[in-house]
C-alpha cells in the first residue's frame, strides 16, 4: 500500500550535495559513500565540470577558480532538474591543464546522485534540489598540503603557483563564499574521509532512505504508518461505495484513532514517575499538556471524537477555508477560525482527513504560521494523500510533519484522489 502505483513507480532521486574547502577530502568522502551504498546506485556530478573556462587572453595566475562566477551553476541546476526526471544528461568535461571545456560526455541517473565541490551549497537553486548536505570539515595546513601534492602531480603546476594562487584566491575565497554555506550543512564531517564513523553513520541513513519506495525517501518530516492487514482491511471496507453508511464511519473512525495515536508518538513528553497500587515506583512519561486540535471544517471535524478519546480534555479549534467555485482552484482564504490568543505556544494538530491538491492544509499552515505558530510545533494527520500534494507540502514547510495512513496514485482532474474515497464529509455525515 505504500508503494506508488504502477504509473509513477519511479520515485525522484536521492540528491546528496557535499562540500567544503579544496582538498579537504570531499573526494574521499564521496567514494567511500559509494562504497557503503554500492556503485550500481549511484552516480556523482562534479562541479569542476561546470566551470565556464577561462577568458582567452587571461593569465591563469591572475583567475580566480574559486569564485562563484567561474561556475556555470544554471547549466547544473538544469542538469539535475533532468536527472531528477531520470532522464540521461549531457555534461561538460574540462581541462585543467588548458583551463577549458574539451567536450561532453553522458551521464545516466541512479538512485542517488552526489554532488561534489566547493561552491555545491552557493546557489540558493541548487541547494534547494538537495536532500541531504555534507559539509567536509578539515584543517586549513592539510588542505594546503593535499591542494600542492594534487596540482603538481596531476595538474602540471610549480609549487610556488600553487602556494601563490592559495594565498591569493583559494583561501579568501573559502573565508568568503564557502565557509558561510556551512550552515546549510545537515551533517558536518570533521577530518574528511578519516571519520568512518560519520560516513557509516551517512551510509546507514541511506541504506533506510533506499529500502523505503515512496516519498518517505525524500522528504524526512513524511511518516507513513506501516502497512499491515489492519489497515489494509479498514481502507478496503471505507473505499468501498456499496457500504453503509454505518459501516464507512466504523472503518473511518478506526483509522483517524489510529492515526491520532500515531500522532502522539511525535509530542514532546517528559519523564514522570508515579506509584502504583502495589507501592511500589513506576517511572514512565507524560506528553506535553499544551495540545491543541485544529479541525479543517468540514473534513476536520470527522477526527475531533478521535482526537477526545485519545488526548482527554484537548481543545479543538476549528478553520473554515474557502477557495473557488471549483474543487481545484488552487486559491484559498479563511474565513472563520476559533483559535485561542495564545494559539503560538500550543503544539498543533491540523485534522483533515483526505489530502487531495494540498491547497487547503497549505492555505492553514500559512494562517497559523501568521498567527505566530512554529512549523515546528504543527503536525498534519490524514487518512488518505496524493503524492502531488505531499510533495508540494513537504518541500514548502520542511519542519512541519505530515503523518497519512495511506498515498493514494494521484490528483486527478477533478480535484479528487484517486483511487481515492469520494466525497468523506458526504459520507461521513450523512449529507449531500
Amino acid at each position: 500500500m505504500a508503494e506508488l502505483p504502477a504509473e509513477d513507480n519511479s520515485v525522484e532521486p536521492f540528491i546528496i550535495g557535499v562540500t567544503g574547502a579544496s582538498a579537504s577530502g570531499k573526494t574521499t568522502v564521496c567514494n567511500k559513500i559509494i562504497r557503503g551504498i554500492g556503485s550500481h546506485r549511484c552516480v556523482v556530478v562534479c562541479l569542476d565540470w561546470f566551470y565556464k573556462g577561462m577568458p582567452p587572453g587571461t593569465d591563469p595566475l591572475e583567475y580566480n577558480f574559486d569564485h562563484p562566477n567561474a561556475f556555470d551553476f544554471d547549466l547544473l541546476q538544469e542538469t539535475l532538474q533532468n536527472m531528477r526526471k531520470r532522464q540521461d544528461v549531457q555534461v561538460p568535461v574540462y581541462d585543467f591543464t588548458t583551463h577549458r571545456q574539451s567536450g561532453s560526455h553522458v551521464i545516466q541517473p541512479a538512485d542517488v546522485i552526489i554532488v561534489e565541490g566547493i561552491l555545491s551549497f552557493y546557489s540558493n537553486q541548487v541547494r534547494s534540489l538537495m536532500h541531504m548536505k555534507v559539509f567536509v570539515d578539515e584543517d586549513s595546513d592539510v588542505c594546503l598540503c593535499r591542494r600542492i601534492k594534487r596540482d603538481v602531480r596531476s595538474r602540471g603546476r610549480s609549487i610556488d603557483s600553487v602556494i601563490l594562487q592559495y594565498e591569493k584566491f583559494v583561501k579568501p575565497a573559502y573565508d568568503e563564499f564557502i565557509l558561510p554555506t556551512k550552515r546549510h550543512a545537515d551533517i558536518i564531517v570533521p577530518r574528511g574521509g578519516e571519520n568512518l564513523i560519520a560516513i557509516d553513520l551517512i551510509v546507514k541513513h541511506m541504506e533506510l532512505k533506499m529500502r523505503q519506495h515512496d516519498l518517505r525517501k525524500l522528504f524526512s518530516n513524511l511518516y507513513l504508518m506501516n502497512d499491515n492487514s489492519q489497515i489494509r482491511g479498514l481502507h478496503t471496507s471505507f473505499r468501498d461505495r456499496t457500504v453503509t453508511r454505518e459501516e464507512f464511519v466504523f472503518s473511518a473512525d478506526r483509522l483517524i484513532r489510529l492515526v491520532v495515536e500515531y500522532a502522539l508518538s511525535l509530542l514532546p513528553f517528559q519523564s514522570k514517575a508515579v506509584q502504583t497500587p502495589t507501592g511500589h515506583t513506576y517511572y514512565g512519561i507524560e506528553y506535553a499538556k499544551n495540545i491543541l486540535g485544529v479541525s479543517i471544517i468540514r473534513g476536520g471535524e470527522a477526527m475531533e471524537s478521535a482526537l477526545n478519546m485519545v488526548c482527554q480534555g484537548v481543545v479543538v479549534s476549528k478553520l473554515l477555508i474557502e477557495h473557488g467555485p471549483s474543487k481545484v482552484d488552487p486559491h484559498r482564504r479563511v474565513v472563520f477560525e476559533s483559535l485561542p490568543s495564545n494559539v503560538e505556544s500550543f503544539h498543533l494538530l491540523l485534522m483533515d482527513p483526505v489530502l487531495d491538491s494540498g491547497s487547503t492544509v497549505a492555505c492553514a499552515i500559512e494562517f497559523l504560521k501568521e498567527k505566530g505558530c512554529r512549523e515546528e510545533n504543527i503536525i498534519y494527520l490524514g487518512l488518505i494523500a496524493s503524492p502531488e500534494a505531499l510533495k508540494s507540502l513537504c518541500g514548502r514547510f520542511p519542519s512541519v510533519r505530515f503523518i497519512t495512513s495511506n498515498i493514494d496514485a494521484r490528483c486527478g482532474p477533478d480535484g479528487f484522489v484517486v483511487p481515492g474515497v469520494g466525497k468523506f464529509d458526504s459520507r461521513y455525515f450523512g449529507t449531500t
